[in-house]
């Protein structure tokens, strides 16, 4: 009953806040309440139930990256669609990560429908058109459906399909791509922690039942999406691409290091879980600046360290989170995955050292466009306001929690799980 009860505050909260509808100001309190109520309804399921459910550590993320991107959005009429559905996806991805291994892939089906309707219904005249996004949503909805009923070892594969769909792997990062840059308002924030959550909760399932040739076979391939997503973040002119292809090759060190190591560790959870809070967080830096000054490219904008400074010593903090500086989240994750005792690495780890060579000038070449560099005078710069600011405080203090915070705490949902019986196979079984 656990994904019922945390599906059950958010999707109430937000039928009660419609009432406010026409009222933007007290509709968007009301939903930054709901958001409240989902974080103590995560507690509050571990009291009543007298243990940890799956995932902890991610559940109780969830409804704070969900405030904060609620929070970090301006008060218009015009977002309150996109404030809905935050708190909507809220729901569904809460249900998704807290599930038992019999129904999440169900729940993951739910997600990815949802996500569908969503790119099916965006118009974005920027962005590239979401096609590949949606093929690759609906084969990944597909795939959780043939997950939840065929039988093994059909089940396993379907469910290793979900998992490089929502935790993206070349060339199957459309979808993952399509939401960052056509999503209205801030939802692309939280789904960038919210589809990574799913996936690994979904991969500690299927991990067991990957035979190690296939383990390999991810690893090598994981390089190539690595070098790929360097190397098309590197010439991206727009932010949000840069974004995309950039969380791309952090997301590929993630299934470079499972393949190797053959364990989803929790130090391996901790990293996921800041590499999708400094994306959604860079993401909502980047927002601020799109609500002011519209859609533009790096080379259409820049100076904004003396006009906005609020605005530049939070997205310069970020970017650093993103590079991997401590004590932020990105570092201690990637520390305690490389000095895992069980894990030796290979000589491919020099391929990882330059992927994250080329972050580090990507990352820094995006926060020196926008902030230095002499300002344009025909825009009116303004800066961050105070809800704009705290969200992205936020996400700096939530980054900072996790750099801190022992690992261990993401255990309850990384921990090795035996073979289920539906999964067994002699063909799987070496």
């Amino acid at each position: 009953m656990t994904p019922w009860l945390l599906l059950a505050v958010p999707f109430a909260g937000a039928l009660l806040s419609l009432l406010a509808w026409s009222r933007p100001r007290e509709f968007k309190t009301g939903l930054l309440l709901t958001t409240a109520a989902s974080f103590l309804s995560v507690i509050g399921t571990a009291l009543a139930i007298g243990r940890l459910p799956s995932g902890m550590a991610l559940l109780c993320l969830l409804p704070v990256a969900a405030f904060a991107s609620l929070l970090g959005q301006p008060l218009h009429r015009d977002n309150r669609q996109a404030w809905l559905t935050t708190v909507l996806l809220l729901g569904i991805g809460l249900a998704a990560v807290s599930a038992s291994n019999s129904s999440r892939s169900l729940w993951l089906s739910l997600l990815l429908i949802f996500l569908l309707s969503l790119l099916a219904r965006s118009r974005h005249g920027s962005a590239p058109s979401p096609t590949w996004g949606l093929a690759t949503y609906g084969a990944g909805a597909g795939a959780a459906l043939v997950s939840a009923f065929a039988p093994a070892p059909l089940s396993a594969w379907a469910g290793l399909l979900v998992s490089l769909i929502l935790i993206p792997l070349f060339p199957l990062q459309a979808g993952h791509v399509a939401c960052l840059t056509r999503l209205p308002g801030s939802l692309p924030a939280l789904l960038m922690l919210v589809l990574p959550g799913a996936g690994v909760t979904h991969l500690l399932t299927v991990l067991p039942a990957i035979p190690e040739p296939v383990r390999d076979a991810i690893g090598g391939w994981a390089l190539v999406s690595m070098v790929y997503g360097s190397v098309r973040a590197l010439a991206q002119p727009r932010p949000l691409s840069l974004l995309a292809h950039a969380s791309l090759a952090f997301f590929s060190v993630f299934w470079w290091y499972v393949a190797i190591s053959g364990i989803l560790s929790s130090q391996a959870a901790l990293f996921l879980s800041a590499v999708g809070l400094t994306t959604g967080g860079l993401y909502l830096g980047w927002y601020a600046v799109r609500v002011r000054h519209g859609d533009l490219d790096l080379r259409a904008i820049g100076g904004l360290v003396q006009p906005m400074p609020r605005f530049a010593g939070l997205f310069s903090l970020l970017a650093l989170a993103a590079l991997g500086f401590p004590p932020f989240g990105v570092f201690s994750g990637f520390i305690g995955m490389v000095l895992h005792p069980d894990v030796k690495l290979p000589g491919s780890f020099a391929l990882v050292a330059l992927a994250w060579l080329a972050a580090s000038w990507y990352f820094l070449d995006l926060m020196q466009r926008l902030l230095f560099g002499k300002p344009r005078t025909d825009l009116r710069y303004k800066d961050v306001r105070e809800t704009e600011s705290a969200a992205l405080a936020l996400l700096l203090v939530l980054l900072a929690v996790l750099g801190v915070m022992p690992s261990k705490w993401f255990d309850a949902g990384t921990t090795a799980v035996p073979v289920p019986p539906s999964l067994e196979s002699s063909a799987w079984n070496r």
